[in-house]
């Protein structure tokens, strides 16, 4: 005991003590710049995520009800004209969860079959457009949930 009483030296301890709370101090400072970096790239990877599905979604529906209104007017004669929404129900398949992409492929079920239906005139569509159901407001009440979730998590 008396050898480590002689071995610290006042000036010794506080030249220890200075250089120990420099290395806690700026490790405790390293590491807090570290989390909130961390943190902030959580949140815009977030946030690109939401702003990309948000334009896939509104791609899907608008892709959707011009191929909806065709359907109503046309028998289905060129399959191309269903090329743009197959292929967003395949983006929304890879970054979407599954209950959106199985509302988005009833939509396209739903437009297949307004092909197989008689077609209608223009007033008959303004007619009717209060009357049917919109095979949209399912997928787009999905999506607002799925969204909003992800918002919350901002």
């Amino acid at each position: 005991m008396a050898l480590f009483a002689r071995s610290l030296d006042p000036a010794a301890v506080s030249a220890l003590a200075a250089i120990f709370g420099s290395f806690v101090g700026a490790f405790a400072s390293t590491l807090s710049a570290w989390i909130t970096q961390r943190h902030h790239d959580r949140r815009d990877t977030l946030a690109r995520k939401i702003a990309h599905r948000e334009q896939l979604y509104s791609d899907f529906i608008s892709e959707s009800a011009r191929a909806m209104v065709d359907a109503m007017q046309h028998k289905f004669e060129d399959p191309g004209k269903l090329t743009p929404v197959y292929a967003l129900i395949s983006r929304i398949r890879l970054s979407s969860p599954t209950n959106v992409v199985e509302s988005a492929e009833q939509v396209a079920k739903t437009i297949l079959a307004t092909y197989s239906a008689p077609n209608l005139t223009a007033e008959e569509i303004h007619s009717g457009a209060a009357k049917r159901d919109d095979p949209l407001r399912q997928f787009g009440n999905i999506c607002r949930r799925e969204l909003e979730s992800l918002r919350g998590r901002l």
